[in-house]
């Protein structure tokens, strides 16, 4: 029997990306979209969802990509057609990884300079509404069983339960060829522990005892007016 499907039929999905900045969250939520039954998840860091060539084929309504990066909102004539999840963190818990995992040596790419035009880039966005671009912050993300990315799941418009905040119930793959290891990896091997910790139960990692910074950075966090914008009790913090 022919199958009655027709290429013609065929509708593209829509498109979601996620993005903010280096160890803010955007991975593990791009996972969890990625349990929504409509929502096919792109494995790796994409600057577009269908790939160099602009072809995807997928039976399902959306599709979903990541980077770490605040570009997207730099080039809206190329991501118009886009859902826009932006994500950001408190920085004390951001740069306490990034000093962790390139030993107090931050790449220019993600280095303070970059965090403040990404929260700048974020306040702006949270003051001025803009069709299709949602912002959340990384701490937001777990209060009240989830409510403030359940708001955001819902303006999209796709159906869900509660079970996609559930990661004993999934495999998360975080990118091509990388298994899920069974005990934590070292931190060194990257992709092999993000892909662990991307398995885990999914609650805030911002954990007070692991805070690791320099007085420099400890002083540059704490009084950046736009930081303080976002994350008014950040002093707090660190009493």
């Amino acid at each position: 029997m022919m199958n009655s499907w027709k290429k013609q039929d065929w509708m593209p999905p829509k498109k979601i990306i996620i993005f903010g900045f280096p160890h803010c969250g955007t991975t593990i939520l791009k996972s969890i979209l990625g349990h929504i039954n409509d929502i096919e998840e792109i494995l790796g860091e994409s600057s577009f969802c269908f790939g160099p060539n602009g072809i995807k084929t997928t039976t399902k309504k959306y599709v979903v990509c990541k980077t770490p990066y605040v570009y997207p909102l730099d080039s809206m004539d190329k991501y118009k057609d886009y859902i826009m999840i932006f994500i950001i963190r408190n920085p004390l818990f951001v740069f306490s990884s990034l000093n962790k995992r390139f030993k107090y040596n931050i790449p220019p790419k993600c280095n303070y300079d970059k965090y403040i035009y990404t929260i700048k880039k974020f306040i702006n966005c949270s003051t001025n509404t803009r069709k299709n671009v949602y912002t959340i912050r990384y701490e937001d993300l777990f209060k009240n069983n989830y409510y403030n990315l359940k708001k955001i799941i819902n303006k999209i418009g796709v159906k869900y339960d509660d079970s996609i905040f559930d990661n004993t119930k999934y495999k998360n793959f975080i990118h091509p060829g990388i298994n899920i290891q069974n005990k934590q990896p070292n931190e060194n091997e990257h992709i092999e522990y993000r892909t662990w910790q991307c398995n885990q139960p999914f609650v805030s990692n911002n954990i007070i005892s692991k805070i690791d910074l320099s007085e420099i950075q400890k002083k540059e966090l704490t009084t950046n007016p736009y930081i303080l914008q976002v994350y008014p009790n950040i002093k707090s913090v660190l009493n």
